[in-house]
């Protein structure tokens, strides 16, 4: 199979024998899947430059294994660099799709939500807001997504001045009272609405989602995750 002038972004790199790259793609028609970019780290490649995440790349390649080889990559337009707290968001992104995701499953609409919210990053939106709306739309993508406009057990509206109880396995129920865990209406239309108002709402949305996303980690750690505590810590 060859491929030629594929939108996609690279979402990590490693060293390979002396002079290649191991390059995991996220590619909008072709999914999650590695490559071998074979020679690109010699001194004299032209190319060498180009494997950075948070880049918009045009990319071919051929193989029928397991591995194929990388036969293009192309950068058609500037793009400035994340930095600090944007890139430690990137990264986090990155590494949900390389946790979650299964290879060579095509996720359009998600790869177009990834695209978006490195756009906003870059144009130092809110960081809060893009990664909580890319997580909504990730759990979406990969079949877990989020009720925000009811109650599953009564089926009423969700009320803004109300507290509910979020249950991954079904969504959000009315409870009386205030508690650590409990999500006001106003965040779960926050959220629906991806438009957040207060520092509060940020907070719980937080909250939630990092519940929904390590139910599907099974336990497994996020290194972005402690690498953005730390920066904001130190910022």
């Amino acid at each position: 199979m060859k491929v030629h002038r594929q939108s996609g972004a690279i979402l990590h790199q490693r060293p390979y024998r002396e002079s290649s790259l191991l390059v995991d793609l996220f590619t909008r028609n072709y999914g999650r899947f590695m490559v071998i970019a074979k020679g690109c780290r010699r001194h004299k490649s032209r190319t060498q430059g180009l494997f950075m995440p948070f880049r918009p790349l045009l990319l071919g390649w051929a193989g029928k294994g397991k591995l194929p080889v990388l036969t293009s990559i192309e950068q058609p337009r500037f793009c400035a660099r994340l930095d600090s707290v944007n890139l430690a968001c990137g990264y986090y992104m990155n590494e949900l799709i390389l946790k979650l995701l299964h290879r060579h499953d095509p996720h359009e609409v998600l790869y177009d939500k990834y695209q978006e919210a490195i756009a906003g990053l870059l144009e130092d939106r809110d960081p809060d807001t893009v990664l909580r709306v890319f997580e909504k739309h990730f759990l979406q993508e990969i079949g877990f997504g989020l009720v925000l406009d009811h109650d599953v057990e009564t089926g009423e509206a969700i009320c803004e001045d109300r507290q509910y109880r979020y249950y991954s396995e079904k969504g959000p129920v009315q409870v009386l009272g205030n508690h650590h865990s409990v999500i006001s209406g106003g965040t779960l239309t926050a959220l629906r609405l991806e438009q957040f108002h207060s520092a509060e709402q940020h907070v719980q949305a937080r909250r939630l989602m990092r519940f929904l996303i390590d139910r599907q980690l099974s336990g497994a750690p996020l290194r972005s995750r402690r690498v953005l505590r730390e920066i904001r810590r130190y910022a």
